[in-house]
């Protein structure tokens, strides 16, 4: 084909390719333009969940944009807020838009009681829907559709994080996860809430999982160790730090009470023989969107705000710097110098990414070994 014949032809489609495109641009345009009218007239939305949905800053910046939507918020633990969403929702009373937090309780209440309606056909804005923007390249979910729970947080965990009391336990003691099985451990050791609490499930779901640790470490773990178990956020960091317990599986608000000054700390992952860098898996938080929402449109306009590079900017500022809770968003596009050290992910380093991770079997065999 000769350089002449080329050029004609381009001559011929260049213009229909830009019409095309402009015609695409219009398009998520004129949708985006009439979601936020529609969401002014709504003039509300109410958030469940942690620190990631309704803290403040985050609340201030997205009205900052959006100042005629008010947001209505409710924290607190997860399942106490699932079963309370499910409660109302019995009686008739559609009032949530959107839940974030550990995926434990938006799987095993929301997505099992079909509460959810999918994420896809909320996201509007490119910088959102662009897939080269996000680790991995695509967008992850944590439930088994891929549909409902869209994983935002891309946070490294070492899968059961174990936390110690530096005054009575040198870091470097543990060389792996089955050094805890010695004697000089035994009524040392505290588990949150290995069947329900979202930290505690994903440790337990972990370890259950691990090729060389699975049943016959737990099942050792629980029977031998004389472990005690808590439900209690607070009690479990507190008594870590009084020195009650030594070592402690998926403590909360220990990056708070390290900065308070007190005697906790982390186990490095990679210093432990078993541990491999996962991300997701029930360590990182997701974002939920409710069927028969009350506010559809404002829940549209926070979605795309929240998921976009300035909404996680804000996020991960937010939750590393005012929270002090390590978060690395799964937006790669987006500066990380705020991520705490072992939140973060590194470059060039592989990582298992899990999107669902079934609790079925280790909760079945929880039921049975804890009895």
């Amino acid at each position: 084909m000769t350089a002449s014949l080329i050029l004609s032809v381009l001559a011929i489609i260049f213009p229909f390719l830009s019409a095309y495109a402009a015609e695409d641009r219009a398009s998520w345009q004129v949708e985006w333009g009439k979601t936020v009218q529609l969401a002014k007239k709504e003039g509300r939305l109410v958030n469940y969940g942690g620190e990631e949905l309704i803290h403040p800053e985050i609340l201030k910046a997205f009205n900052h944009d959006y100042p005629q939507i008010k947001v209505t918020t409710a924290g607190g633990h997860g399942s106490e807020l699932g079963a309370r969403i499910v409660a109302e929702r019995r009686a008739g009373k559609y009032l949530v838009d959107l839940y974030a937090g550990g995926p434990s309780t938006p799987y095993r209440v929301l997505y099992l009681s079909k509460a959810l309606a999918p994420i896809a056909p909320l996201l509007v804005l490119p910088e959102v829907t662009d897939m080269s923007k996000w680790f991995t390249g695509k967008h992850v979910y944590a439930d088994p559709e891929e549909r409902y729970l869209f994983l935002f947080e891309g946070s490294v965990s070492g899968g059961a994080t174990i936390y110690l009391n530096t005054r009575l336990v040198n870091p470097t003691e543990l060389k792996s996860y089955w050094d805890l099985l010695q004697p000089r451990w035994k009524e040392k050791i505290l588990f949150m809430d290995p069947k329900s609490s979202s930290l505690g499930l994903n440790a337990s779901t972990s370890l259950f999982d691990h090729p060389d640790l699975g049943r016959e470490f737990l099942k050792r773990l629980f029977g031998e160790m004389e472990v005690a178990i808590s439900g209690n956020r607070r009690q479990g960091t507190d008594w870590l730090s009084s020195g009650k317990y030594q070592v402690c599986f998926a403590c909360r608000d220990v990056e708070r009470a390290i900065q308070q000054g007190l005697p906790v700390g982390e186990v490095d992952p990679s210093t432990l023989k078993e541990a491999a860098g996962e991300i997701g898996g029930g360590s990182s938080s997701v974002l939920a969107f409710l069927d028969k929402a009350p506010h559809p449109n404002a829940a549209k306009v926070f979605v795309n705000w929240f998921l976009s590079r300035q909404g996680q900017i804000v996020w991960q500022r937010v939750m590393n710097k005012v929270v002090l809770e390590g978060s690395d968003s799964m937006r790669i596009d987006i500066p990380k110098d705020d991520v705490l050290a072992e939140a973060r992910r590194v470059a060039g380093r592989n990582y298992r990414v899990i999107g669902f991770r079934d609790p079925k079997p280790v909760l079945q065999f929880l039921d049975e070994t804890l009895k």
